[in-house]
């Protein structure tokens, strides 16, 4: 962006708590630019309206404004009560910007005079959750947007809000999500509009209102014409391609390995500037395809904790949300070492000297040999596999004397039914059992020393509504692989976030607030203590992960749920709440100290 002095300006926000926005100059690359976002903790779009101020969505639904040269950013609230995230963001006409959201669907018009308003008067779609990419078209004075987790493209007329669903036909309804959007002026023609999906991206014709050849097994996740001929190029996950898009059977050239070139800039008509996500900034001629690439400071930045697990190693682990990383804290030495190159851990779980992380997404396995140094480019964690339509791995059990590790997932967007699944460290396979529970997602495991007994959540990926209506309890005989049982132990609950063997030999569960004591030999219901009052509106929403039990080696029983830290009376079952603010994981290391994860911190409690 270019501010009042005619300086140019490149911008980004980095994720972190609070996340920030950094401002660099275009011409040295020198951050000049760094304030606090403050209830954010991070971002998937920026755009600059046509009067000069730059907008900025958030995960949190937050919607903040900046004037390029100043030394301020401004909070304008949320777009929309209900919105609990906004994902991509266009400037329209006269200074207006328009904002996607999630969960509600919806498009909504900003302007200083204005404030907010919902312009596609409801849900672009009423059975879908998400707006991921916009653009808007001056010379119709429409707004395209992409929609999941099924998909759709919707025409939408910002002054009257009618709606047309554009999407071919054969392409509408699937499971993803029509992601990035980008208008391409200037091509033989007409103009076109470029809409990412899965496997391919699709090419419409602005001026003639019809599709043309995709392009192929790439997904543009942004794009920019030359002003100096009809090629255009475009970034995917990890490359940049040139295309010429009006030429009749032309295939993608590629320009240069840059990793999501997110942001772009034409400095002059060789010259494209870009922004990578691992923060480089290259100015690269596009007729020579030489770059020069400065390596952007960035201020380091806490994120928040998403896992917290002790490893065989005695270290109490932790992983990052939501770019993943992770740290391990040292209770002997009190020292924290990080490391980077793995995505968001939803679980972390350990046997022998193999430390394990369940990833989100694509429900991948790594497993880390502690034993060796920590190094992606070597292999240590090495990916074991994935399993195919699920998304995120929660539940994890080890069991050693099978040498085997089990995982409970949740599938992708728009899907209900997880998995099971299994790893064979003598083959270093996984074998998933898809949907051995129908429509539920299997998120906490437990061993009795014969069957493996899990606990289940009505909910499936984001983006659809559940099918199942309770959680259920059900076994599993590891040596023969057939389920043995299945029974919901609490009416009415939808998930079983917590499932342990007890001191009395039975299996404790929660099942939303509700402790249950189930009789794996009897398959019976023993008792059921409720310890926190759940509201209807919260088990309205999605529930993969809350409260959690431990047994600590003195015998007493701690365990986190619903914010609090507290300790159960083995005997009574009654609760005493130790602390608020606690998150959804908690860990024991060798000398008995518990550890919980609150926000960017770990906390260590001793009993």
């Amino acid at each position: 962006m270019t501010d009042k002095s005619g300086k140019v300006w490149l911008y980004t926000v980095q994720t972190g708590t609070p996340s920030k926005l950094l401002g660099y100059d275009q011409k040295s690359g020198k951050l000049e630019t760094n304030l606090n976002l403050p209830g954010v903790t991070g971002s998937w779009a920026i755009a600059g309206s046509t009067d000069g101020i730059l907008y900025i969505v958030s995960n949190q639904g937050i919607i903040y404004k900046h004037e390029p040269g100043t030394n301020k950013a401004t909070s304008l609230g949320k777009a929309l009560a209900t919105e609990s995230y906004t994902w991509d963001i266009v400037a329209g006409k006269n200074g207006e910007v328009f904002i996607a959201t999630y969960p509600g669907c919806r498009v909504m018009r900003y302007h200083p005079n204005d404030g907010f308003k919902d312009i596609g008067n409801g849900p672009l779609i009423p059975s879908e959750n998400y707006v991921r990419g916009l653009a808007y078209y001056a010379e119709n004075d429409k707004i395209y947007a992409g929609i999941g987790s099924h998909t759709g493209l919707i025409e939408l007329d910002v002054r009257t809000g009618q709606k047309k669903e554009i999407l071919p036909v054969e392409d509408r309804g699937l499971t993803g999500f029509v992601s990035t959007l980008s208008i391409i002026k200037g091509l033989n023609d007409g103009d076109r509009l470029l809409a990412s999906m899965t496997g391919k991206t699709l090419v419409y014709n602005l001026k003639t209102a019809q599709y043309e050849s995709p392009i192929k097994n790439a997904g543009a996740r942004t794009a920019t014409k030359s002003s100096a001929d009809q090629k255009i190029y475009f970034s995917t996950a990890s490359s940049l391609w040139s295309y010429e898009i009006t030429k009749t059977g032309a295939t993608p050239v590629l320009v240069g390995n840059y990793k999501n070139s997110l942001a772009r800039y034409w400095a002059s008509d060789e010259e494209l500037n870009l922004l990578t996500s691992d923060m480089k900034f290259v100015k690269l001629n596009v007729a020579t395809k030489k770059a020069n690439v400065i390596d952007l400071e960035v201020p380091p930045l806490p994120i928040h904790i998403q896992t917290t697990a002790k490893g065989g190693d005695g270290r109490i682990w932790t992983s990052g949300y939501p770019i993943g990383s992770n740290a391990a804290y040292n209770p002997k030495t009190g020292k924290t070492e990080n490391y980077s190159g793995l995505p968001q851990a939803e679980s972390i779980s350990f046997q022998n000297d193999q430390i394990f992380f369940g990833i989100y997404g694509g429900a991948k396995i790594y497993r880390f040999d502690t034993k060796k140094a920590w190094s992606m480019a070597d292999g240590n964690p090495k990916l074991i596999g994935n399993v195919s339509g699920q998304d995120r791995p929660f539940g994890n059990l080890s069991i050693p004397a099978l040498g085997k590790m089990y995982f409970g997932t949740v599938p992708g967007y728009g899907k209900n039914g997880g998995a099971l699944v299994e790893y064979d460290s003598s083959t270093d396979k996984l074998t998933p059992y898809i949907n051995l529970i129908e429509n539920h997602s299997i998120v906490s495991l437990t061993y009795t020393g014969k069957d493996i007994i899990g606990g289940t959540s009505i909910w499936g990926g984001l983006g659809i509504k559940p099918i199942a209506t309770e959680a259920k309890l059900f076994g599993w005989d590891p040596i023969k692989k057939i389920k043995t049982f299945e029974i919901v132990p609490v009416s009415d609950a939808k998930a079983i976030t917590c499932v342990m063997k007890g001191p009395d030999g039975n299996i404790w569960g929660i099942a939303d607030g509700t402790l249950f004591i189930f009789n794996p030999s009897t398959q019976n219901v023993i008792s059921k203590h409720e310890l926190f009052d759940v509201p209807e509106t919260r088990k309205a929403n999605h529930v993969w992960k809350n409260a959690y039990l431990t047994i600590h080696p003195s015998g007493r029983i701690f365990g986190v749920g619903y914010g609090d830290l507290f300790e159960l009376n083995v005997k009574t079952k009654a609760k005493t709440t130790l602390t608020k603010g606690a998150g959804f994981s908690l860990a024991t290391d060798d000398n008995g100290y518990l550890y919980y994860n609150s926000g960017i911190n770990l906390f260590k409690y001793t009993p």
